[in-house]
């Protein structure tokens, strides 16, 4: 049976991983902050991430703009999202984890079950974040384990993000298992001077729908609080979608960052599991919501990225 990794796979001259089963292909690119740039459905030949049409995957490094080199895909952000400044301690644009390389290796690949072992020290914080990433052959389901370990002598704050981008189409829903949504005041988009909204319809506006390429706007909501782990967005003209599931006690609030037709043209949906509300370290800091992490910790979790069928 052939493996289901493929080490020699190269997309933009850039060199990765492609675990492709019998449903589904996912390429991971160690070398451009592990950024998992695919996620298709092989069936329809649908990739449920959005690709950034004018920006081509690089190797990343530190120092660079992250909106200037961001292709689209799923990174993860730790420990800011905005760069800021705590103390003596600088922190880069969405954090230390998507600029520059990861080590990796193949743990098991047996024709059945791949997983891919990834790990990346922290530059800003003395952390070390480690993730098992795996596919089955006939499986919808992309599994991930996440190991982050405090390897200093002190408690370090943090916030970290699942930063997952989601191409979409006015036909496209949103998911979610919430009551209310809070607005994030420097991106309101349709909801200027509103500070929360009730979930899933609001003053005549169902918020599960998608506003059209050519609205011009930029919104920027979030949870209030997260009664289960899971956040969705499926598209009925493509009958497919994508299902995230995550523990809520670790990511307690689910962004939503919608780009439709505003932020430089683009049109796409961010979800982004968090552990804290938008606004960065600094300022998860002082109103008291920034994680943290005792000397010598460690915390484990999962998350679960899921093809859904079907959709009507």
């Amino acid at each position: 049976m052939r493996p289901i990794v493929d080490t020699d796979h190269v997309y933009d001259g850039v060199p990765g991983l492609r675990l492709e089963g019998d449903r589904l292909r996912v390429t991971v690119f160690p070398e451009a902050g592990a950024k998992i740039v695919d996620l298709v459905h092989l069936e329809t030949g649908e990739n449920l991430l959005w690709q950034n049409p004018r920006v081509p995957l690089r190797r990343t490094y530190a120092g660079a703009a992250f909106d200037d080199v961001w292709c689209g895909g799923w990174d993860e952000l730790f420990p800011t999202d905005a760069p800021c400044e705590v103390g003596d301690n600088t922190f880069h644009d969405h954090g230390d984890l998507w600029c520059g390389p990861w080590d990796w290796t193949v743990e098991e690949d047996d024709g059945e079950t791949a997983t891919v072992f990834l790990q990346r020290y922290g530059i800003a914080v003395p952390c070390l974040m480690q993730k098992w990433i795996t596919v089955d052959r006939d499986g919808l389901n992309v599994r991930f384990r996440h190991r982050l370990v405090n390897l200093g002598f002190q408690p370090v704050p943090y916030v970290w993000n699942l930063h997952v981008a989601h191409p979409i189409t006015p036909r496209s829903r949103i998911d979610l298992p919430v009551a209310s949504l809070d607005v994030v005041a420097v991106q309101p988009g349709r909801f200027e001077g509103a500070a929360s909204l009730r979930w899933p319809e609001h003053d005549g506006i169902d918020l599960r729908a998608v506003p059209p390429p050519n609205a011009g706007l930029t919104e920027w909501l979030h949870t209030a609080g997260v009664r289960e782990g899971w956040c969705e967005v499926v598209h009925a003209d493509r009958g497919i979608g994508l299902r995230l599931a995550f523990d809520p006690d670790v990511f307690r609030t689910t962004w939503l960052w919608g780009v439709y037709g505003g932020w430089r043209g683009h049109y796409l949906l961010l979800t982004e599991p968090c552990t804290s509300a938008p606004g960065g370290l600094a300022s998860s800091i002082a109103d008291g919501t920034a994680a943290t992490l005792a000397p010598g910790e460690e915390l484990e979790t999962t998350a679960t990225a899921t093809i859904v069928e079907g959709v009507e």
